[in-house]
Protein backbone atom coordinates (compact mmCIF):
# COMPACT_ATOMS: atom_id res chain seq x y z
CA UNK A 1 0.00 0.00 0.00
CA UNK A 2 1.15 3.39 -1.07
CA UNK A 3 0.72 6.19 1.59
CA UNK A 4 1.66 9.90 1.46
CA UNK A 5 1.35 13.09 3.28
CA UNK A 6 1.48 16.38 1.35
CA UNK A 7 2.29 19.63 3.45
CA UNK A 8 2.70 23.13 2.47
CA UNK A 9 2.10 26.88 2.91
CA UNK A 10 -0.99 28.37 1.65
CA UNK A 11 -1.32 28.93 -2.11
CA UNK A 12 1.57 26.62 -2.62
CA UNK A 13 -0.93 24.72 -4.52
CA UNK A 14 -1.31 21.26 -2.21
CA UNK A 15 -4.81 21.38 -3.64
CA UNK A 16 -4.20 20.72 -7.13
CA UNK A 17 -1.29 18.17 -6.05
CA UNK A 18 -3.98 16.22 -4.26
CA UNK A 19 -6.32 16.58 -6.90
CA UNK A 20 -3.95 15.33 -9.29
CA UNK A 21 -2.77 12.47 -7.79
CA UNK A 22 -6.53 11.10 -6.74
CA UNK A 23 -7.69 11.87 -10.17
CA UNK A 24 -4.68 10.01 -12.29
CA UNK A 25 -3.73 7.22 -9.49
CA UNK A 26 -6.62 6.80 -7.82
CA UNK A 27 -5.74 7.47 -4.40
CA UNK A 28 -7.93 7.72 -1.44
CA UNK A 29 -7.93 11.55 -0.57
CA UNK A 30 -8.29 12.13 2.99
CA UNK A 31 -8.60 15.71 4.58
CA UNK A 32 -7.04 16.18 8.43
CA UNK A 33 -8.53 19.29 8.82
CA UNK A 34 -12.34 18.32 7.99
CA UNK A 35 -13.30 17.40 11.31
CA UNK A 36 -11.78 20.90 12.44
CA UNK A 37 -13.85 22.72 9.88
CA UNK A 38 -16.56 21.06 10.73
CA UNK A 39 -16.39 21.98 14.58
CA UNK A 40 -15.68 25.23 13.33
CA UNK A 41 -18.61 26.16 11.63
CA UNK A 42 -20.42 24.21 13.78
CA UNK A 43 -19.83 27.07 16.54
CA UNK A 44 -20.30 29.57 14.64
CA UNK A 45 -22.82 28.95 12.05
CA UNK A 46 -24.52 26.13 14.40
CA UNK A 47 -24.52 23.74 11.16
CA UNK A 48 -24.19 21.02 13.43
CA UNK A 49 -23.84 19.94 17.03
CA UNK A 50 -20.24 20.74 18.09
CA UNK A 51 -20.71 18.05 21.16
CA UNK A 52 -21.16 15.32 18.67
CA UNK A 53 -17.75 16.43 16.97
CA UNK A 54 -15.95 16.87 19.96
CA UNK A 55 -17.34 13.32 21.27
CA UNK A 56 -15.44 12.03 18.30
CA UNK A 57 -12.42 13.91 18.96
CA UNK A 58 -12.15 13.86 23.03
CA UNK A 59 -13.50 10.53 24.36
CA UNK A 60 -12.86 11.69 27.66
CA UNK A 61 -15.72 13.37 29.11
CA UNK A 62 -13.79 15.86 30.92
CA UNK A 63 -11.74 16.91 28.74
CA UNK A 64 -14.54 17.98 25.94
CA UNK A 65 -16.05 19.49 28.32
CA UNK A 66 -13.44 22.23 29.00
CA UNK A 67 -12.62 21.90 25.44
CA UNK A 68 -16.22 22.82 24.41
CA UNK A 69 -16.33 26.25 27.42
CA UNK A 70 -13.03 27.31 26.15
CA UNK A 71 -14.77 27.25 22.14
CA UNK A 72 -17.42 28.83 24.15
CA UNK A 73 -15.52 31.88 25.22
CA UNK A 74 -13.61 32.11 22.17
CA UNK A 75 -16.30 32.32 19.73
CA UNK A 76 -18.33 35.05 21.87
CA UNK A 77 -14.92 37.57 21.06
CA UNK A 78 -14.63 36.52 17.08
CA UNK A 79 -15.40 38.36 14.93
CA UNK A 80 -16.69 37.49 11.23
CA UNK A 81 -13.31 37.64 8.62
CA UNK A 82 -14.03 38.43 4.77
CA UNK A 83 -13.73 35.40 2.96
CA UNK A 84 -12.47 32.50 4.26
CA UNK A 85 -12.59 32.09 7.92
CA UNK A 86 -8.92 30.88 8.33
CA UNK A 87 -8.21 32.60 11.57
CA UNK A 88 -11.25 30.84 12.60
CA UNK A 89 -9.76 27.81 11.47
CA UNK A 90 -6.66 28.37 12.83
CA UNK A 91 -7.80 29.40 16.61
CA UNK A 92 -9.80 26.29 16.83
CA UNK A 93 -7.61 23.84 16.24
CA UNK A 94 -4.75 25.59 18.39
CA UNK A 95 -7.71 25.23 21.32
CA UNK A 96 -8.27 21.88 20.63
CA UNK A 97 -4.18 20.71 20.16
CA UNK A 98 -3.77 22.56 23.60
CA UNK A 99 -5.45 19.60 25.20
CA UNK A 100 -4.16 17.09 22.68
CA UNK A 101 -1.35 17.84 20.12
CA UNK A 102 -2.88 15.06 17.66
CA UNK A 103 -6.25 15.09 18.87
CA UNK A 104 -7.29 15.58 14.74
CA UNK A 105 -4.71 13.15 13.45
CA UNK A 106 -6.32 10.30 15.98
CA UNK A 107 -9.33 10.55 15.09
CA UNK A 108 -8.71 10.16 11.28
CA UNK A 109 -6.15 7.47 11.35
CA UNK A 110 -9.27 5.34 12.93
CA UNK A 111 -11.41 6.75 10.19
CA UNK A 112 -8.74 5.50 7.92
CA UNK A 113 -8.56 2.67 9.38
CA UNK A 114 -11.89 1.71 9.30
CA UNK A 115 -12.61 2.68 5.97
CA UNK A 116 -12.80 -0.18 3.39
CA UNK A 117 -8.67 -0.71 1.64
CA UNK A 118 -7.05 1.47 -0.89
CA UNK A 119 -4.02 0.57 -2.21
CA UNK A 120 -3.37 4.26 -2.17
CA UNK A 121 -4.16 6.98 0.98
CA UNK A 122 -3.19 10.82 0.62
CA UNK A 123 -3.52 13.13 3.40
CA UNK A 124 -3.63 16.07 1.86
CA UNK A 125 -3.34 19.07 4.73
CA UNK A 126 -0.61 18.25 7.22
CA UNK A 127 0.56 20.78 8.80
CA UNK A 128 2.43 20.91 12.14
CA UNK A 129 5.54 19.19 13.86
CA UNK A 130 3.27 16.26 15.70
CA UNK A 131 1.12 15.57 12.67
CA UNK A 132 3.97 14.70 10.32
CA UNK A 133 5.75 12.61 12.91
CA UNK A 134 2.46 10.69 13.67
CA UNK A 135 1.90 9.97 10.46
CA UNK A 136 5.43 9.44 9.36
CA UNK A 137 5.18 6.62 12.31
CA UNK A 138 2.13 5.07 10.10
CA UNK A 139 3.99 4.57 7.29
CA UNK A 140 3.34 7.75 5.29
CA UNK A 141 5.76 8.95 3.30
CA UNK A 142 6.33 12.65 2.46
CA UNK A 143 5.77 15.40 -0.30
CA UNK A 144 6.75 18.99 0.79
CA UNK A 145 4.95 21.63 -2.04
CA UNK A 146 6.95 25.18 -2.22
CA UNK A 147 5.95 28.23 -3.17
CA UNK A 148 7.18 31.80 -2.80
CA UNK A 149 5.04 34.15 -0.55
CA UNK A 150 4.87 36.58 -3.41
CA UNK A 151 3.79 33.90 -5.69
CA UNK A 152 0.91 32.44 -3.15
CA UNK A 153 0.34 35.77 -2.31
CA UNK A 154 -0.88 36.17 -6.07
CA UNK A 155 -2.14 33.39 -6.66
CA UNK A 156 -4.81 33.95 -3.46
CA UNK A 157 -5.43 37.39 -4.34
CA UNK A 158 -6.31 36.23 -7.84
CA UNK A 159 -8.37 33.25 -6.40
CA UNK A 160 -10.10 34.72 -3.77
CA UNK A 161 -10.38 38.59 -4.60
CA UNK A 162 -8.69 39.19 -0.85
CA UNK A 163 -5.58 38.59 0.94
CA UNK A 164 -5.85 36.77 4.45
CA UNK A 165 -4.08 39.12 7.27
CA UNK A 166 -0.24 38.75 8.19
CA UNK A 167 -1.22 36.74 10.99
CA UNK A 168 -2.60 34.26 8.57
CA UNK A 169 0.51 33.96 7.11
CA UNK A 170 2.82 34.19 10.26
CA UNK A 171 0.58 31.41 11.96
CA UNK A 172 2.49 28.48 13.61
CA UNK A 173 0.72 25.99 11.08
CA UNK A 174 1.76 27.82 8.26
CA UNK A 175 5.58 27.73 9.25
CA UNK A 176 6.20 24.69 11.36
CA UNK A 177 7.50 22.34 8.78
CA UNK A 178 9.71 24.93 7.15
CA UNK A 179 12.53 22.85 8.50
CA UNK A 180 11.75 19.36 8.45
CA UNK A 181 12.94 17.14 5.87
CA UNK A 182 10.65 15.63 3.11
CA UNK A 183 11.40 12.60 1.10
CA UNK A 184 9.60 14.67 -2.01
CA UNK A 185 9.89 18.51 -2.86
CA UNK A 186 8.09 20.20 -5.34
CA UNK A 187 8.96 23.47 -6.50
CA UNK A 188 5.95 25.37 -7.73
CA UNK A 189 6.42 28.49 -8.52
CA UNK A 190 5.55 28.30 -11.86
CA UNK A 191 2.34 29.19 -13.57
CA UNK A 192 2.80 26.21 -15.77
CA UNK A 193 0.30 23.66 -14.24
CA UNK A 194 1.53 20.82 -16.94
CA UNK A 195 5.29 21.51 -14.80
CA UNK A 196 3.60 20.81 -11.56
CA UNK A 197 1.98 18.01 -12.85
CA UNK A 198 4.83 15.89 -14.90
CA UNK A 199 6.92 16.58 -11.62
CA UNK A 200 3.86 14.84 -9.31
CA UNK A 201 3.68 12.15 -11.96
CA UNK A 202 7.75 11.88 -11.05
CA UNK A 203 6.37 11.28 -7.49
CA UNK A 204 4.05 8.87 -8.11
CA UNK A 205 6.23 6.57 -10.54
CA UNK A 206 8.70 6.55 -7.91
CA UNK A 207 5.73 5.32 -5.30
CA UNK A 208 4.71 3.14 -7.89
CA UNK A 209 7.92 1.56 -8.00
CA UNK A 210 8.68 1.08 -4.64
CA UNK A 211 5.49 -0.90 -4.34
CA UNK A 212 6.17 -3.32 -7.19
CA UNK A 213 9.34 -3.77 -5.55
Amino acid sequence: MIKLLITGKMGSGKGFAAARIANRYGATRWTRTELMKRLAHGMVDHSEDPGQILELIFPDPETRSEVLDQLLVYVNHYDAEVGKPRRLYQDITQICQDHDPLCFEVELAKRIESTAKSNFSLIDDVRSRAAFEYFSGLGYRSLRINASEAVRRERMLRRDGYLPSRTSFEHSSEVELDQIEHEFVIDNNSERLDQFYAAIDDVCAELEATLID
